[in-house]
């Protein structure tokens, strides 16, 4: 019942939801995004991207919305953010992590509930965004704790499934800010800020390497400027240059 309803009205409600969340962050954001066409041809594609600030999750899946449906993972704490909520919830966001003061088997089946529910959605072909930081960024690079095992476990679940790094510059409080003139006809100087996001695939993540090693290579990848490319990615666009090291 649940999938009908999702596929039925849900999917006019979701597009016309979408339709205000995108409005809102176009109103203070002026967002560009190279390759999104990647996504066109992919289903199920495991997104791994930085966490630059707590708008990530709802902005990257409204950016998106229109090329494919994304499931943002967030943690527990902004899903259950009310600021933050109804665009997560719009997104059908999957909440991951656990207060510490849950007990620890409380903790440990949230964690499991979490991890079907990513992995059963992947079996549907949804594409699911993991930041596998797990938390918005506290410096200036992006750093995976060598303990951090999700996005190497969904792999290991799922290793044929096509990735995808995600890089975003110009939102975080560590990133340098640029504001365009959308509003200088009221009289402000300071307009939207410019964002920028790029996706790349990426095929050396091999989930079979240590956890270690797994976690310091994508961490590689995700601190690579957006300016440069990476070796091992791909555009799969022939009119694009070739990648290189």
């Amino acid at each position: 019942m649940f999938r009908f309803i999702d596929g039925t009205i849900g999917k006019w409600l979701r597009h016309f939801f979408f339709a205000i969340v995108r409005t809102y962050f176009g109103l203070f954001y002026n967002v560009s995004c190279s390759n999104k066409h990647l996504l066109q041809d992919l289903q199920g594609a495991l997104i791994l991207a930085t966490h630059v600030s707590r708008f990530d999750g709802p902005l990257i899946a409204a950016i998106l919305y229109t090329t494919q449906r994304i499931r943002p993972v967030v943690h527990y704490n902004e899903y259950n953010n009310w600021m933050q909520w109804f665009p997560l919830f719009v997104a059908r966001a999957i909440p991951v992590s656990s207060p510490r003061t849950w007990s620890p088997e409380r903790r440990e089946a949230q964690k499991k509930k979490a991890m079907s529910l990513i992995l059963a959605a992947l079996d549907r072909d949804e594409s699911i965004l993991l930041f596998p930081a797990g938390h918005t960024r506290q410096q200036p690079a992006e750093v995976i704790a060598p303990h951090l095992s999700g996005a190497r476990d969904i792999l290991q679940t799922n290793p044929e499934r096509p990735v995808l790094v995600l890089r975003l510059d110009g939102l975080g409080k560590f990133q340098p800010a640029r504001y365009d003139y959308f509003w200088t006809f009221i009289g402000i100087k300071r307009g939207r800020r410019h964002i920028s996001v790029d996706l790349r695939r990426v095929d050396d993540l091999d989930p079979n390497m240590d956890l270690a090693t797994f976690n310091q290579r994508l961490e590689d990848r995700l601190n690579t400027p957006i300016a440069e490319t990476f070796g091992a990615c791909r555009t799969d666009n022939p009119a694009l240059p070739a990648a290189h090291d």
